[in-house]
């Protein structure tokens, strides 16, 4: 849900008279670097909106600015401050899980890059509340963003040990994009085997669930609606049924969500079977 006028408070309450059961926030702009804690009474009402509606699946999406493998100390360290920042707003307001993009190579070797990364998330760990989490998302891939491979954030729960605050953020048009064969049924079925083999399914916590205006393995991101994109409507009934994934909410991030948000909810729901 876009925040807008309101807030996060609003933003709860919004989704749920569209007929959404998890929500999806920002806590600030996602295009700036300057933020601040919110107020009591923002606190106060956001924990008040939750109850009020039932909906207590909150999830945050940090700013787009952060970079946490930044060969540039300057940027690295405000991604650091940013991303810990947005971590401690969502431990004042409930939210338990944090989504990020997490870093683009900028020059870099992979390797180089994904060390210096994993330093970086291990400061914003070792700074944030235990009850909040990174959920690290699935990315396609486009220009130099880390992230299109399972191995990527494989790699940094490694790093860190098993540390259970890492989970992951799947998103589906991404994983088509980055060249998951999710769009045909054994391909979707190598897919998840490969991301229990790699990850666990005990990590993933958060789904976003958008079809894609860009061909399979096109590495870019550019989001349609469901059903109506080159993904087809077949794959998220797969997503929608499948008993690995039921502990995840699925968020809409399609486009024109003050029109359309309700239609694909309603198109994601019509495909359950239970």
């Amino acid at each position: 849900m876009p925040t807008g006028e309101g807030g996060v408070p609003n933003a709860i309450r919004t989704g749920k008279e569209i007929g959404c059961e998890a929500i999806q926030v920002f806590t600030t702009s996602p295009r700036n670097w300057a933020s601040k804690s919110p107020d009591p009474g923002t606190i106060a009402e956001t924990k008040r909106a939750m109850k009020d509606t039932g909906i207590d699946s909150v999830v945050s999406h940090d700013t787009y600015l952060v970079n946490l493998c930044a060969p540039d100390p300057k940027t690295r360290e405000l991604s650091i401050i940013t991303l810990t920042n947005e971590l401690n707003r969502c431990g004042q307001l409930g939210i338990p899980y944090v989504v990020s993009h997490m870093g683009a190579l900028k020059g870099q070797e992979e390797r180089d890059a994904m060390i210096i990364l994993a330093g970086s998330v291990a400061r914003v760990l070792q700074e944030t509340p235990p009850e909040v989490s990174i959920a690290m998302e699935t990315t396609a891939g486009q220009g130099s963003c880390l992230g299109y491979k399972f191995e990527h954030w494989a790699m940094i729960i490694e790093a860190h040990g098993g540390d259970p605050r890492l989970v992951i953020c799947m998103d589906t048009c991404h994983l088509f994009a980055a060249g998951y064969p999710i769009h045909g049924r054994e391909g979707y079925e190598k897919t998840m085997e490969e991301f229990g083999r790699l990850i666990g399914f005990a990590r993933l916590r958060v789904i976003h669930s958008n079809d894609s205006k860009k061909p399979f393995a096109s590495r870019l991101d550019r989001h349609e609606h469901i059903g109506d994109g080159l993904l087809g409507l077949e794959p998220f009934r797969w997503f929608v049924n499948d008993p690995r994934l039921a502990h995840a909410p699925m968020i809409i991030e399609t486009p024109d969500a003050d029109t359309m948000h309700a239609v694909n909810i309603d198109r994601l729901k019509s495909l359950r079977e239970n």
